[in-house]
């Protein structure tokens, strides 16, 4: 195919250089508007348009069609964005093995295995992680200010703690260190093609899950959609099958992704259908820059909103962030209530957390301290899992927590 498409593109070029066209004059004022024009033409060609930046590396995947993502970037933007890999891709150096084995004896075993117990069996499992749902903002919520809408009565049905870390201050650094337990960054660089050992992934992929990763941004983001794949992900799904499937989703689309409803709409059907044990990892946007998702319902009275509550915000749109972090805890609280009245409610564990502090109010360390930074672990099991379980909401604890909970219940 791409002799014949040469062989066409150089009979197209000897048919035009052999083409008699008639001379016309131009005024050279209206010849310097055209050259004008065709530089703007090629530099929107070559990055993207000025007002939204397609062709970045961390969104440049459009569509569902890989081969068409690749073609989508021009060689010069490509060799940029190797570049920057490259000066800025780390390098580990080897675990000396015999000094491994010495801390194990003087500290703890690296490795556990998990008991057998009558009530295991292989649910699906859903780790929803949710942007900026930080428990800094959400001590705000009243009636008047209803930040969590219909999720509300689910942390109060449900195992909830607030006395709870996130692994970091910002997302993907959390994802990294919860999902492929490393606190570096490697799902770009030397070491995305690395499979790695005894992640999540590998743990449920072995006991015979198949493994969703959804996402309401580009999959494109730190290479997460490729690394996913590499680390044994099933399928991956972003933005862009989301808006072939919901083609709504694309009014909600701002520079980092689309409105979290999708998202949920999706997951639930991917679990209504599943044929085998299932576990979907998802990763929301919505309550991000420039916070511009809101609930139809009126959650928040902004008509009478308190000052003093406003003068905790260091940006200038304060309101539109409160709707929009109510919007996304709504979201997720009636994606709870279709999940509740399905018929694999018996046969699904839901555990969702935020990825870091809802990061722009302001924070007084002195007082604050730790739990300035926390987010709530939410879990949601089924009845015959909350028999022999014994539940201390005062329990402290961490993102680390959140996986070898889920090995001992599963």
């Amino acid at each position: 195919m791409a002799v014949i498409f040469s062989i066409f593109c150089i009979w197209i070029n000897i048919k035009i250089l052999n083409l008699k066209l008639k001379e016309i004059q131009i005024k050279p004022i209206f010849f310097i508007f055209l050259n004008i024009l065709l530089i703007y033409a090629y530099v929107v060609a070559l990055r993207g348009h000025f007002t939204y930046n397609a062709l970045r590396v961390s969104s440049y995947e459009f569509s569902t069609i890989k081969a068409f993502n690749e073609i989508s970037t021009n060689p010069l933007m490509a060799f940029s964005w190797a570049y920057k890999e490259y000066k800025n891709q780390q390098e580990f150096k080897s675990v000396d093995t015999k000094q491994l084995n010495q801390l194990e004896e003087k500290l703890f075993p690296m490795f556990d295995t998990t008991l057998p117990h009558q009530n295991h069996a292989k649910n699906h499992i859903y780790v929803n992680i949710m942007e900026s749902f930080g428990l800094n903002l959400a001590e705000f919520s009243t009636k008047k200010i209803d930040l969590f809408g219909n999720l509300k009565k689910h942390f109060e049905q449900d195992i909830v703690f607030t006395r709870f870390l996130s692994s970091a201050n910002n997302t993907i650094e959390s994802l990294n260190r919860l999902i492929f337990l490393s606190p570096n960054t490697i799902s770009n660089g030397l070491y995305q093609k690395e499979e790695l050992a005894f992640t999540p992934l590998q743990i449920y992929k072995n006991a015979g899950y198949r493994i969703i990763f959804v996402y309401s941004g580009n999959a494109s983001w730190y290479n997460l959609g490729n690394y996913f794949k590499n680390q044994g992900a099933d399928q991956i799904i972003d933005e862009n099958t989301l808006m072939q499937d919901f083609p709504q989703a694309k009014e909600t689309k701002h520079k980092y992704g689309i409105a979290d409803e999708f998202m949920y709409k999706k997951i639930y059907s991917i679990f209504e259908n599943a044929k085998s044990p299932t576990l979907v990892i998802s990763l929301s946007i919505s309550t991000h820059r420039p916070y511009i998702h809101k609930s139809k319902k009126q959650l928040i009275d902004t008509e009478n909103l308190d000052e003093k509550i406003l003068n905790q915000f260091i940006i200038d749109n304060s309101t539109e962030a409160l709707n929009t972090y109510a919007y996304a805890n709504d979201e997720f609280g009636m994606f709870l209530d279709r999940i509740k009245e399905s018929k694999f409610k018996e046969n699904i564990i839901i555990a969702a957390t935020g990825d870091h502090r809802f990061r722009d109010i302001k924070m007084d360390i002195n007082s604050q301290k730790a739990f300035a930074y926390s987010v709530p672990f939410y879990l949601y099991l089924p009845k015959y899992l909350k028999n022999d379980i014994y539940y201390d909401k005062n329990r402290v604890g961490s993102h680390k927590d959140i996986f070898p909970t889920l090995y001992n219940l599963t």
